[in-house]
């Protein structure tokens, strides 16, 4: 199978699934694909921000349930919880809007968010909203960058299996490394 057959066929599943573990990274691919004609935005947006809702979702609900007995596992993203905690407390609906964005926070911040006050509902409802947001503006961000690089090195088709594959490898690491630093 070639790759635009691939891309074309599993592109949104790849999204969506990459999506859990890495998101910017995976979404900034997608938008490579929408720029070559491989997937289009709109779905591209709701693959990306449902993985981002999910995995929210997913921390969120861990903190509620065994947030203490997890972070006492972990103490490094115990003392980010640590950290994070008063801002989290006084300004919650800010938090879930700026967590898409704060780079190394992204589980503490659900995770405390979960140990808090809030209720699940609200708490998905929001989520929603920020994760529409967050896609949104990382896959229009990723045609930007994609469109600037074409301009400057001309036409892409004959590197975007390189293109790909880096970026893939790029993901991996990333997620490899999140979940090493969240198990320290």
């Amino acid at each position: 199978m070639h790759l635009s057959e691939f891309l074309q066929n599993y592109g949104y599943l790849a999204v969506f699934l990459g999506g859990l573990f890495e998101g910017e990274t995976i979404l900034m691919l997608g938008a490579f694909a929408v720029h070559q004609g491989y997937l289009s935005l709109g779905p591209l947006i709701a693959c990306g921000a449902a993985a981002a809702f999910f995995t929210d979702q997913f921390y969120f609900h861990l903190g509620r349930r065994k947030g203490a007995e997890w972070l006492a596992k972990r103490p490094k993203l115990h003392s980010y919880v640590e950290r994070i905690s008063g801002f989290v407390t006084r300004h919650p609906i800010a938090t879930i809007f700026v967590m898409r964005f704060a780079w190394g926070l992204r589980i503490a911040m659900p995770v405390t968010l979960g140990m808090g006050r809030m209720a699940a509902l609200p708490y998905a409802g929001f989520c929603a909203i920020a994760a529409v947001v967050w896609a949104t503006v990382v896959s229009l961000f990723g045609v930007k960058i994609t469109a600037w690089i074409h301009a400057a090195v001309g036409h892409l088709r004959p590197y975007e299996h390189r293109l790909i594959i880096t970026a893939f490898i790029v993901a991996v690491v990333l997620a490899l490394l999140r979940q090493w630093r969240t198990r320290r």
